[in-house]
Formats: structure tokens, sequence, C-alpha cells
């Protein structure tokens, strides 16, 4: 080979070595966020990165199975004077007790867990950690995210979050990118309906739109399925849960009181309210009791 080519063959190789030092194509540096690409559902309704979450389903005909698994329902944790957006004062809970209340539950040994796992434990027969226990927020406030998340996080704990869906773009309720983020951060998000109707007295088609329309809503925000439901007021009739059913939820609570959850009863699960008089023992009393402290609230 000539000198020149020799030369050449060097120069050639030498900008193979330069290039494959960099980012190839297509790549994101570390520490930078990949760019939104246009197909990426980036907008105010849609996730741009979908948490993955599995699609469930209910079994036609589900082995008898119970399990002992607590819920508790909280709605606001906020300080009740400066609320912009008032509730009844028997639901907003204060920030200083709800940390209080979770910390006490932790500190128990009691371990928050996911809808996903109970419906493990229910239709599949898997373990649950020692002393389980769902936490849950109703309706989507704007606290969620500011008051009760922040806790949650730093206490290593999880949480199902019932958002009515209507509401999204009103003050004082969450906003879409809000709801994204309680998913992002491992929470689990459900469907309250999209205005929070009572829905037994609802005509059929205005009864489906609310049920199947809020989870419509919702897995267009998130992009991955949604399995949980929650009855405004806690009212339903057997028409109502076959709706619940077909719109695809397999999860749904109630206002109803107790402890014990069955696989033959997923959409009518019970609940123990925590209101505003509630303290910290009260509420480790309630999970010890077999029928705990019954339900009640504003669902």
């Amino acid at each position: 080979m000539t000198l020149p080519r020799l030369l050449g063959a060097a120069l050639a190789l030498f900008a193979l070595a330069l290039v494959g030092c960099g980012e190839t194509k297509g790549s994101t540096p570390r520490g930078s966020a990949a760019a939104p690409s246009a197909a990426s559902g980036s907008g105010p309704h849609h996730a741009a990165e979908p948490r993955p979450v599995a699609a469930l389903h209910l079994p036609a005909s589900p082995p008898p199975r119970t399990v002992q698994v607590p819920i508790l329902t909280y709605h606001r944790v906020h300080t009740f004077a400066t609320e912009y957006t008032k509730s009844i004062p028997d639901e907003t809970v204060e920030p200083a007790r709800f940390a209080a209340e979770m910390r006490a539950v932790s500190r128990a040994g009691y371990h928050t867990i996911t809808q996903t796992q109970l419906f493990g434990a229910l239709f599949r027969g898997r373990s649950l950690p020692p002393k389980p226990v769902l936490v849950t927020a109703d309706d989507g406030y704007a606290d969620d995210v500011t008051q009760m998340l922040p806790v949650l996080r730093r206490m290593g704990m999880v949480a199902t979050f019932y958002i009515i869906t209507g509401r999204l773009h009103e003050a004082g309720f969450l906003t879409p990118a809000q709801v994204r983020a309680l998913d992002r951060a491992g929470m689990d998000v459900g469907a309250h309906t999209r205005t929070h109707a009572d829905l037994p007295t609802l005509p059929l088609a205005s009864m489906r739109a609310e049920i199947a329309g809020s989870r419509r809503d919702l897995e267009r925000v998130l992009g991955h399925p949604v399995a949980a439901f929650a009855y405004p007021y806690g009212r339903f009739d057997a028409t109502v849960v076959a709706e619940v059913r077909r719109a695809g939820f397999v999860l749904a609570v109630t206002t109803q009181g107790g402890t014990s959850e069955s696989s033959l009863a997923s959409l009518t699960m019970p609940r123990i309210h925590v209101g505003r008089t509630q303290t910290a023992a009260g509420i480790l009393a309630c999970l010890r009791a077999v029928g705990g402290c019954g339900g009640g609230g504003g669902g």
C-alpha cells in the first residue's frame, strides 16, 4: 500500500473513533431529559411517559377468598380555616394530624398496599405484607399533592386517590399534571365519576357516562388502565354495580363499615371513615377492631 493510501486509512479510522466516543443517534446524555416527541401525548390530558400498569380483569367465577384489609378514607387534608374550596368540616383533617396518623400507622407495623396487591390477594391468592392497610382519599382536591403526598413519600407509604374528573380544571382541585404526579410517585389513581353524581338516581345513559366516562378521562390523562372506583356518597344499587363492572373496574369502595374484603364482593368493599375529630390512637383502635369503626363520610 502506498504512503498516501496508508495516511488516508489512518485518518478514516481516527474519525470513526471520534464518532464512537460521542452520543449515538437518538440517545440522550446522562442527566438530561429526553425531548418529547410529537407522538408522546405530552399535552395537558396525556402522560408523556406512562407508568407501566397492567390491565386487570375480574374472573368470571372467582374462588371465594377473604382478606382482612382495613381501608381508611380521607377527603381533605388542609387547614380548614384557609380552605379556598370549602368542604364539610368533618371531612377536613388538619395537616399535622394527618402526619401524626400516618406516623402512628407506620410505627404500629402496618404496611400500606396498592390496588394491584389487593387484587392479587383476592383473585390470585398472593400474600400480602404483615398488617396490610389501604389509605384512600376521595374527590381529588389539590391537597392530595400539596399535603398528603409529601407525608406519604417521606414515610414510604402508598395511597389511592379517587378523582372527580369533571373538576380537573376547577380551583382547589387537582390538575391533570398533578394527577400524573401522583401516579408517577407510585400512588394509585381511581375514578370517582365525572361530577360526583348520585348514581342510583340517574338514567342508564347518564350513569354510564359518569362511570365509564370517568375511567376514560383518567386513562387519557395517565396513559394506562385504571382499575379502581369509589361510589359518590357511597350510594349504589345492583344496576350501578353492574355498570361499574361493565366499565371495566375490578375494585370499588363504598362508605359501609368493615375491614374484610371479599373476592365475591370486590365492587362493594367497606371502608373506615377518618373524620376531623379522629386521632392517631383512635385510628389504631379502628384498625385492630374486627369490624373496623364503621363507615360514614360523604364518599
